[in-house]
Protein backbone atom coordinates (compact mmCIF):
# COMPACT_ATOMS: atom_id res chain seq x y z
CA UNK A 1 0.00 0.00 0.00
CA UNK A 2 1.54 3.83 -1.25
CA UNK A 3 1.79 6.50 1.43
CA UNK A 4 1.19 9.77 0.27
CA UNK A 5 4.32 11.99 1.06
CA UNK A 6 2.13 15.13 2.65
CA UNK A 7 3.68 18.12 3.02
CA UNK A 8 2.60 20.82 5.18
CA UNK A 9 2.26 24.28 3.99
CA UNK A 10 4.37 27.11 5.46
CA UNK A 11 1.68 28.73 6.67
CA UNK A 12 0.83 26.11 9.52
CA UNK A 13 4.38 24.55 10.65
CA UNK A 14 4.42 26.05 14.03
CA UNK A 15 3.68 24.12 16.57
CA UNK A 16 0.42 26.02 18.17
CA UNK A 17 -0.64 26.60 14.12
CA UNK A 18 -0.30 22.65 12.97
CA UNK A 19 -2.77 21.96 16.27
CA UNK A 20 -5.22 24.31 14.96
CA UNK A 21 -5.12 23.35 11.30
CA UNK A 22 -5.41 19.94 12.29
CA UNK A 23 -8.76 20.64 14.67
CA UNK A 24 -10.11 23.89 12.78
CA UNK A 25 -8.71 23.75 9.07
CA UNK A 26 -7.63 26.66 7.17
CA UNK A 27 -8.62 29.94 8.69
CA UNK A 28 -8.45 31.54 5.02
CA UNK A 29 -11.46 29.36 3.60
CA UNK A 30 -14.55 30.97 2.32
CA UNK A 31 -16.99 29.89 5.00
CA UNK A 32 -14.30 29.45 8.00
CA UNK A 33 -15.26 32.40 9.97
CA UNK A 34 -19.10 31.86 10.11
CA UNK A 35 -18.35 28.25 11.39
CA UNK A 36 -15.69 29.07 14.32
CA UNK A 37 -15.73 32.80 14.85
CA UNK A 38 -18.16 34.44 17.31
CA UNK A 39 -18.70 38.10 18.59
CA UNK A 40 -18.34 37.79 22.62
CA UNK A 41 -20.19 40.91 24.40
CA UNK A 42 -17.55 40.78 27.16
CA UNK A 43 -18.51 43.31 29.22
CA UNK A 44 -21.51 42.07 30.16
CA UNK A 45 -20.05 39.62 32.93
CA UNK A 46 -17.16 41.60 32.70
CA UNK A 47 -17.30 45.18 32.97
CA UNK A 48 -13.75 45.62 33.72
CA UNK A 49 -12.45 44.79 30.29
CA UNK A 50 -11.63 47.22 28.26
CA UNK A 51 -13.40 46.76 25.12
CA UNK A 52 -17.14 45.94 24.87
CA UNK A 53 -16.96 43.50 22.37
CA UNK A 54 -14.46 41.08 20.46
CA UNK A 55 -14.31 38.55 17.93
CA UNK A 56 -13.11 35.08 19.27
CA UNK A 57 -13.36 31.43 18.36
CA UNK A 58 -16.29 30.12 19.56
CA UNK A 59 -13.69 26.89 21.77
CA UNK A 60 -11.99 29.41 23.03
CA UNK A 61 -14.68 31.69 24.30
CA UNK A 62 -15.52 29.33 27.10
CA UNK A 63 -11.62 28.86 28.22
CA UNK A 64 -10.75 32.76 28.60
CA UNK A 65 -14.75 33.13 30.08
CA UNK A 66 -13.80 30.54 32.93
CA UNK A 67 -10.10 32.48 33.20
CA UNK A 68 -12.07 36.18 33.21
CA UNK A 69 -14.15 34.43 36.36
CA UNK A 70 -10.96 33.28 38.44
CA UNK A 71 -9.34 36.51 37.79
CA UNK A 72 -12.21 38.10 39.55
CA UNK A 73 -12.50 36.03 42.28
CA UNK A 74 -8.70 36.42 42.88
CA UNK A 75 -8.48 40.28 42.30
CA UNK A 76 -5.99 39.32 39.47
CA UNK A 77 -8.05 41.12 36.70
CA UNK A 78 -6.91 44.57 37.73
CA UNK A 79 -3.59 43.57 35.66
CA UNK A 80 -5.80 43.85 32.93
CA UNK A 81 -4.94 47.35 31.30
CA UNK A 82 -5.74 46.93 27.36
CA UNK A 83 -6.88 44.75 24.87
CA UNK A 84 -4.68 45.04 20.90
CA UNK A 85 -6.70 42.36 19.34
CA UNK A 86 -8.27 38.77 19.22
CA UNK A 87 -9.30 37.14 15.77
CA UNK A 88 -7.21 38.79 13.03
CA UNK A 89 -6.09 36.93 9.90
CA UNK A 90 -2.17 37.78 10.16
CA UNK A 91 1.09 36.07 9.74
CA UNK A 92 4.03 36.47 12.28
CA UNK A 93 6.40 39.03 11.89
CA UNK A 94 8.29 37.97 9.11
CA UNK A 95 7.26 34.75 8.45
CA UNK A 96 4.87 32.75 6.73
CA UNK A 97 3.26 30.99 9.14
CA UNK A 98 0.19 32.42 10.35
CA UNK A 99 -0.67 33.73 13.76
CA UNK A 100 -2.67 31.86 16.17
CA UNK A 101 -5.32 35.59 16.21
CA UNK A 102 -5.77 33.96 12.18
CA UNK A 103 -7.60 31.52 13.96
CA UNK A 104 -9.47 33.59 16.41
CA UNK A 105 -7.36 31.65 19.42
CA UNK A 106 -5.33 34.28 20.57
CA UNK A 107 -5.92 37.77 22.69
CA UNK A 108 -3.07 40.69 23.46
CA UNK A 109 -3.47 42.15 26.50
CA UNK A 110 -1.59 44.88 27.59
CA UNK A 111 0.74 45.16 24.82
CA UNK A 112 2.56 48.73 26.22
CA UNK A 113 3.65 46.57 29.07
CA UNK A 114 4.25 43.27 27.40
CA UNK A 115 6.14 44.35 24.19
CA UNK A 116 7.41 41.29 21.93
CA UNK A 117 10.73 39.53 23.40
CA UNK A 118 10.53 41.33 26.62
CA UNK A 119 10.27 39.62 29.81
CA UNK A 120 6.40 40.40 30.47
CA UNK A 121 4.76 42.08 33.38
CA UNK A 122 2.44 39.80 34.75
CA UNK A 123 2.44 38.22 37.81
CA UNK A 124 3.39 35.04 38.55
CA UNK A 125 -0.46 34.35 40.00
CA UNK A 126 -1.68 35.77 36.82
CA UNK A 127 -0.04 33.54 33.92
CA UNK A 128 -0.71 30.21 36.24
CA UNK A 129 -4.56 31.08 37.02
CA UNK A 130 -4.86 31.93 33.18
CA UNK A 131 -3.10 28.37 32.28
CA UNK A 132 -5.17 26.54 34.61
CA UNK A 133 -7.76 27.64 32.84
CA UNK A 134 -6.18 26.52 29.67
CA UNK A 135 -5.31 30.59 28.11
CA UNK A 136 -1.07 30.03 27.70
CA UNK A 137 0.80 33.06 28.07
CA UNK A 138 4.33 33.89 25.46
CA UNK A 139 5.60 35.18 28.93
CA UNK A 140 6.20 31.60 29.93
CA UNK A 141 7.54 30.73 26.06
CA UNK A 142 11.50 30.01 25.80
CA UNK A 143 12.92 31.36 23.11
CA UNK A 144 11.68 34.64 21.98
CA UNK A 145 8.87 35.46 24.41
CA UNK A 146 5.67 37.49 23.96
CA UNK A 147 4.00 38.18 26.90
CA UNK A 148 1.43 39.91 25.49
CA UNK A 149 0.09 36.92 24.37
CA UNK A 150 -2.43 34.50 25.55
CA UNK A 151 -3.69 31.65 23.46
CA UNK A 152 -5.88 28.14 23.46
CA UNK A 153 -2.51 25.94 22.46
CA UNK A 154 0.83 26.26 24.20
CA UNK A 155 3.96 27.50 21.93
Amino acid sequence: MATANLTLPAEFSGKAQFTLYARYDDPRLPGWENKWIISWKVQQLHPWFPVKEMKIHKHFWPQLQDAFFALEKTGLYTEIKTFHRCHELIQLPDSPVLSTHSWGAAIDLNPIDNPMGSQGAWSEDFIKLMARNGVFCGQSWTGNKEPMHFAMVDG
